[in-house]
């Protein structure tokens, strides 16, 4: 074997993580042991020279330790707990997407820096617990991000949030952008049945049942993935309104769910004052999840409609307690009627 292609494999079977031990390479190659140190002499010169990392000999064994090597292993057990966060992604043994995706992510680093973080994610692998009915989307978010790249419209079933019948509905859209939110990949849409820019959910999506070519889309008026997430990371509906609420928690939470709030002014009591513009709907939610904490003072109608939600929900358990309260008091006035009764006749006898 010549010495230049002997060289070239040894480094490729080093760039691969392999740990190379000196009687293996002496055995395989038929090389004299000044040979074998001349090769791996010349390899740790190519790596320093291109600044690719270091040849570390260790007790008759050679491995590469790349110069980003602590920054790779910091950098794949952030995106590997991220991922464990996420929860979308399926686990189970037809589609076992988690995992493929871990293993995806470890496959860059050395093998000792393998094992460390295989340990590291042991147990938050162990405590992974994926969503009530994981889909399989690693095919479909390729599938629908290819049809963006060449402009195409989809025809394809949708299964909503709110039932409307046993069978999925078929809808016709060209989506524009796919992105993550909480637990779901979410795709926005041009929907010929919304008349407009849409989101939907992609494990919602049933069948691509046909693509057809789409249109180019004025990027001018397109989707803007940056407004929807500067107004709300909830729902992308209701009209952009412009509201401002009183609030007795930690601030950052406003921050991090409405980016473009402001704070207006700091009470006495602590609480401050808030101003943001969000779409109503998805901002609604939000806003009835923070209970006593949240005052809301303006639009008018947002007031009347936080009103009416909260009031809504307090008569469901005032409903029930009244029932439960008279119940109790009947069964109170009967247990004293029976006493009342039973010494009347004890008396009598």
């Amino acid at each position: 074997m010549k010495s230049n292609y002997r060289v070239a494999e040894l480094l490729v079977r080093l760039m691969t993580g392999e740990t190379l031990h000196q009687k293996e390479i002496q055995k395989k190659y038929g090389i004299s042991l000044r040979t074998c140190q001349r090769d791996l002499a010349d390899i740790r010169e190519a790596l320093t020279e291109y600044d690719a990392g270091d040849l570390v000999e260790n007790q008759g064994t050679y491995r590469i330790t790349r110069r980003s090597e602590t920054l790779d292993y910091e950098l794949v057990l952030a995106t590997s707990n991220i991922l464990l966060g996420v929860r979308a992604l399926s686990v189970n043994e037809s589609s076992d997407e988690l995992d493929t995706a871990l293993e995806f992510l470890r496959s860059g680093l050395s093998p000792t820096m393998q094992s460390k973080v295989r340990k590291q994610l042991k147990l938050p692998r162990g405590s992974y617990t994926p969503l009530s009915r994981p889909t399989p989307l690693l095919d479909r978010l390729r599938e629908v991000s290819d049809s963006i790249a060449n402009n195409q419209k989809l025809i394809f079933t949708y299964k909503a949030s709110v039932q409307t019948g046993d069978k999925p509905l078929i809808h016709h859209a060209q989506p524009v952008v796919v992105f993550f939110e909480k637990y779901y990949f979410y795709v926005a849409m041009l929907s010929v049945e919304h008349h407009g820019y849409w989101l939907y959910r992609l494990d919602r999506i049933v069948k691509i049942l046909e693509k057809v070519p789409g249109e180019k889309l004025d990027y001018a008026t397109r989707f803007s993935l940056q407004d929807h997430r500067q107004q709300t990371y909830l729902l992308n509906t209701g009209s952009l309104t412009k509201i401002r609420f009183i609030y007795r928690n930690y601030v950052q939470t406003v921050l991090d769910y409405f980016p473009n709030a402001r704070v207006v002014r700091k009470n006495k009591d602590g609480s401050l004052l808030i101003e943001a513009y969000v779409r109503i709907d998805g901002a609604l939610l939000w806003l009835l999840s923070q209970g006593k904490e949240l005052q809301v003072l303006s639009p008018p109608s947002l007031v009347q409609r936080m009103r009416e939600e909260l009031t809504a929900a307090r008569n469901q358990y005032f409903k029930w307690v009244s029932v439960k309260l008279y119940w109790w008091r009947f069964l109170k006035s009967m247990f004293t009627s029976v006493n009342v009764l039973f010494l009347f006749t004890h008396k009598l006898n």
